[in-house]
C-alpha cells in the first residue's frame, strides 16, 4: 500500500520536471528570439523570429510630449454647398503634425474623401492619398497625423438636389484651413 503514493509522488514529480524543462527550451527557442532578440540557439533566425525581436529592440521609446514649430489653431466653419456641388476644405499641415477635426450635414447627404496631396518633397505628379472614403455620410468625426508636408482635407459632394450645410470643427497646427475649389458636377 505504501508504494502507491510513493510512486505517484514520483510520477508528479517527474512530470512537474519535464514541463519546466519544456517551458524552458520554449522560452530560449522562441520567446527570448521574438520578444528580445536574443537567440542563443539560433532557432530564431531560422524560423525568422528573431526579426520580431530586432524591430522591437530597436524601435525607441514613443514620445508623449511633441513640441509644435506652429501655433496651435482652432476653426468652427459653417460651408454652404449648393445641390450637387462638390468642393474642397483643406489644411496645410507639416510632415507628423496632427489635427483634431469633427463635420456634420445638415440637408444633404454627401459623398466625401478625406485625402491629402503633398506639397513639399519628390512625389510623382498628381500624387494623393486616401485616409477615407464614405457613398453615402453625414458626419465624420477623427484624429490625424499628417504623413507627409501638405494639404490635407476632404472633398465633399452633395448627394442631394437641395442645399446643404456642413459644420466642421477642425484643430491642430495647421497653417491654413480653407476652400480649395468649386465646381458644379452631375452626380448619378
Amino acid at each position: 500500500m505504501n508504494a502507491q503514493p510513493h510512486a505517484t509522488s514520483r510520477r508528479l514529480l517527474i512530470s512537474t520536471l519535464v514541463a519546466a524543462l519544456a517551458a524552458a527550451a520554449i522560452l530560449v527557442a522562441f520567446v527570448l528570439p521574438a520578444e528580445y532578440a536574443i537567440d542563443p540557439l539560433g532557432i530564431g533566425r531560422l524560423v525568422g523570429l528573431d526579426v520580431l525581436g530586432t524591430s522591437k529592440a530597436s524601435k525607441p521609446i514613443t514620445e508623449v510630449m511633441h513640441a509644435h514649430p506652429r501655433k496651435y489653431y482652432s476653426g468652427n466653419i459653417q460651408i454652404d454647398v449648393s445641390g450637387r456641388e462638390e468642393l474642397e476644405y483643406k489644411a496645410t499641415l507639416a510632415a507628423g503634425e496632427p489635427m483634431l477635426y469633427s463635420w456634420r450635414v445638415q440637408g444633404g447627404p454627401v459623398y466625401f474623401e478625406f485625402h491629402g496631396e503633398p506639397t513639399e518633397g519628390k512625389w510623382p505628379k498628381g500624387y494623393f492619398r486616401s485616409y477615407e472614403i464614405q457613398e453615402r455620410a453625414s458626419e465624420s468625426h477623427g484624429s490625424f497625423i499628417a504623413p507627409f508636408t501638405g494639404q490635407h482635407g476632404w472633398y465633399w459632394r452633395n448627394l442631394s438636389d437641395e442645399p446643404a450645410i456642413i459644420t466642421l470643427q477642425a484643430s491642430g497646427y495647421y497653417s491654413r484651413l480653407g476652400r480649395i475649389e468649386s465646381k458644379k458636377a452631375a452626380v448619378e
